[in-house]
C-alpha cells in the first residue's frame, strides 16, 4: 500500500476539519447537558419534588441502565434451554469439581448444534426475556459503592494525568470531596500533589482531615454547620475519650473517685495505683487531648483504638514499678522530664503586713462598756 503525503495546504484543512468536529461534538454535549438540566427542572415541577431529588434519582438510575446488557447471543439461550431441562451431567463430583465437567459436555454439545437451531433457540430466549421485568435497586450500600469507586477512578485518573502534568509545568493540584447529606455515612477525600501536599498544616495551620470535617458541615448546614459541626464533633470524641479513659482506669483499681491527671500522671496514677496506659499511638502526643491534638481523625482512630482494647491499663507488678520509678529519676536528672509543679509566690522570702481586722476598720472601734466598775454595781 503506498504512502500518501499529503501537501501542506490538506494539512491544514485537515486539521481545520477535526476541530471543527471536535467543537461541534463538545457543543452537542454542552447542549444535551443544559437539555437534562431543563428537563429535570420541569419533572420537578411538575410532579412537586425538589430538584435535588429529580437529579438524584435521574444520575443514579443512568449508570446501570447504560451499562445493562440487552442483546442475546445463541450461548446464553443454550445455557437457558438446558437450565429449564433440568438436565446435569453425570459426575460423582459435587460443589465447584462440577463445574468443569459440565461446560466441557455443554460445549460439545453446542458446538453440534446447527445454525438454524442456534437462531431458535435465540428466539425463544428473547421471547422469554420479553416477559421479565427488571428495576434498580437503590439503597445505602449501593450509594456509598458508586461513591467510593467514583472516587477511586477519579484518584487514579488524578495520578495519570496531574503527575505528568506537575512533572512538565509545574502545576499543583488539590481535590476535596464531602458529603452533602447526612444520610450517608462516609468520609471526606482529600487528594494533593507533593508541592502542595503540607500547605494546609505549614500555611493555613489546619490538617486537611480538618478542613474537610469543616467542607462536610458548610455543605450540610451552611456557614454555621462548618464552625459548630467541627467544633461539637471534636468535644463530643474528646469527651468520650476522657469518660473510656476515667471508666477502664475505675474497673481496673476498683477505686470509683479514680480519675486520670495529665500533668501529674506518673505521680497521682502511676505511683498510687501501679498502673500504667499501653498501646498509645505515637502520632498522638501523650498529653492533654485539649492541647495536643485538634484533628478529629486523630481523635476518632485513639477512641476507636480505646473501643476496641488496643489502648488499655494495665496492672504494674512491684518490680516494673521500681523500674520505671529508676528510670524516670534519671530522666529528671538528666533534664529529660521536668515535674510539673505548683508556682511559688511572686512575694515568697518578704515580711507580711498583718492584716487588719475587719472590727478595727469602722468608725466606731470604742469599747462601749465602762472601763472600770465599782464595787456598789457589783454588789447590787
Amino acid at each position: 500500500r503506498p504512502k500518501v503525503i499529503l501537501s501542506k495546504e490538506a494539512r491544514v484543512m485537515l486539521t481545520l476539519e477535526r476541530k471543527t468536529k471536535s467543537e461541534h461534538f463538545r457543543q452537542d454535549l454542552d447542549n444535551a447537558w443544559s437539555d437534562i438540566t431543563e428537563t429535570a427542572a420541569k419533572i420537578a415541577a411538575t410532579h412537586h419534588k425538589s430538584l435535588k431529588r429529580v437529579q438524584h434519582d435521574l444520575y443514579l438510575r443512568s449508570g446501570p441502565l447504560l451499562r445493562k446488557r440487552n442483546k442475546v447471543n445463541s450461548w446464553n439461550a443454550f445455557f437457558w434451554k438446558r437450565s429449564l431441562e433440568g438436565r446435569a451431567p453425570e459426575s460423582v463430583a459435587t460443589g465447584r469439581a462440577v463445574l468443569p465437567a459440565f461446560i466441557g459436555q455443554l460445549r460439545t454439545e453446542y458446538q453440534a448444534l446447527t445454525a438454524e437451531e442456534k437462531v431458535i433457540l435465540v428466539e425463544e430466549f428473547s421471547q422469554y426475556k420479553a416477559t421479565k421485568t427488571s428495576g434498580v435497586r437503590v439503597n445505602a450500600r449501593s450509594k456509598i459503592n458508586d461513591i467510593t469507586q467514583t472516587l477511586k477512578k477519579i484518584e487514579n485518573e488524578a495520578r495519570f494525568f496531574f503527575l505528568p502534568l506537575r512533572c512538565r509545568t509545574g502545576l499543583e493540584t488539590v481535590l476535596f470531596a464531602v458529603r452533602g447529606s447526612t444520610d450517608l455515612s462516609l468520609n471526606g477525600v482529600a487528594f494533593t500533589t507533593e508541592g502542595v501536599n503540607d500547605f494546609m498544616d505549614t500555611v493555613m495551620g489546619i490538617d486537611n482531615q480538618d478542613l474537610i470535617s469543616k467542607m462536610e458541615g458548610f455543605a450540610i448546614q451552611g456557614v454555621k454547620g462548618a464552625a459548630k459541626n467541627h467544633q461539637q464533633r471534636v468535644s463530643l470524641v474528646r469527651a468520650s475519650i476522657r469518660e473510656i479513659i476515667n471508666r477502664k482506669l475505675q474497673e481496673i483499681t476498683g477505686e470509683p473517685n479514680a480519675r486520670m491527671q495529665w500533668v501529674h500522671y506518673f505521680r497521682n496514677v502511676v505511683t498510687r495505683y501501679l498502673v500504667v496506659i499501653e498501646g498509645w499511638p505515637d502520632g498522638i502526643p501523650f498529653a492533654n487531648l485539649s492541647n495536643v491534638s485538634n484533628a478529629l481523625h486523630q481523635l476518632e482512630a485513639l477512641l476507636r483504638k480505646w473501643e476496641l482494647g488496643s489502648v488499655y491499663w494495665r496492672a504494674l507488678t512491684e518490680q516494673e514499678y521500681q523500674v520505671m520509678l529508676r528510670k524516670r529519676n534519671e530522666q529528671l536528672e538528666s533534664g529529660e522530664v521536668v515535674e510539673h509543679r505548683s508556682r511559688t509566690r511572686s512575694d515568697k522570702g518578704k515580711k507580711h503586713k498583718r492584716p487588719v481586722r475587719l472590727a478595727q476598720q469602722g468608725k466606731n472601734s470604742s469599747y462601749k462598756s465602762r472601763e472600770t466598775i465599782d464595787d456598789s454595781d457589783d454588789e447590787q
